[in-house]
């Protein structure tokens, strides 16, 4: 009899974990313990996590808040969130003068307004470009005629497009082609054999292994991922060595 038992046969860095302290959203996710017990369960060695709080309350807070579950050990990495204010970019310069900023997460602007254009996000985005630090944006939140336009104003800009789904399919492969520093996250890339084609048209090293936990469950899309036609090497750097290697601070092209 098969067995119904699965772990990944290389290794397993998480791009997109959003964690949370809210007492009245009870999940596992509630204390660092439990995330690294999920991620033991899946096999994932480590993972970049955000705070959800960055959404509800701001950056600033969310990123204080955050610390508490990075410890010592390595496994759950920073993934900083900021707005286009005076305050976050502060905030994120400070942490990088420690030697603290590998990445960076866009918090959605919207609800107040904001497009994204750079008009709005100069001072952030040539920040970012200037100290090769690459930048997380949510597909959900966004709006595709503004990222293309305006990243394409910093092309040295690493980026990391996550969440998308499958009913982005239609305008996700003109952004890729339109930015070819730009990565795109699997969480929610759900249309079959769309991993592939993708792989087949701008290589393996242009996506990521993300499950955005605990929005989402951590397992299916690496399950996912190690049944599909994708070579051992490709899937290690889907699963991990892209990320690495984005988290250098390298870009497509170096």
């Amino acid at each position: 009899m098969t067995s119904l038992h699965f772990r990944p046969r290389v290794p397993v860095f998480d791009a997109n974990v959003e964690v949370d302290t809210d007492p009245d959203r009870p999940a596992p996710r509630q204390t660092r313990a439990a995330l690294l017990a999920e991620l033991d369960r899946h096999g994932v060695e480590r993972a970049l996590v955000w705070h959800a709080h960055a959404e509800r309350r701001g950056p600033l807070g969310a990123n204080r808040l955050l610390e508490e579950w990075l410890g010592d050990d390595g496994r759950l990495l920073p993934l900083w969130s900021a707005l286009p204010t005076v305050e976050s970019l502060a905030q994120i310069k400070a942490l990088h003068a420690q030697g603290r900023v590998r990445c960076v997460r866009l918090s959605e602007p919207r609800p107040c307004g904001l497009p994204f254009r750079p008009w709005a996000y100069d001072a952030l985005l040539s920040f970012l470009t200037h100290e090769h630090i690459p930048l997380w944006i949510g597909i959900p939140g966004c709006q595709p005629d503004e990222v293309v336009s305006t990243l394409q104003g910093y092309p040295g800009l690493v980026t990391v497009l996550y969440g998308a789904h499958y009913v982005h399919a239609l305008w996700l492969r003109p952004m890729l082609q339109a930015l070819p520093n730009a990565h795109l996250e699997l969480s929610r890339y759900e249309p079959l054999g769309e991993v592939e084609a993708l792989r087949q048209e701008f290589g393996a090293t242009r996506l990521l292994y993300g499950s955005w936990y605990a929005r989402y469950v951590m397992g299916p899309m690496l399950y996912y991922l190690h049944h599909t036609s994708l070579s051992d090497a490709e899937l290690a750097l889907i699963c991990a060595g892209n990320l690495e290697r984005i988290l250098r601070g390298e870009s497509q092209h170096d």
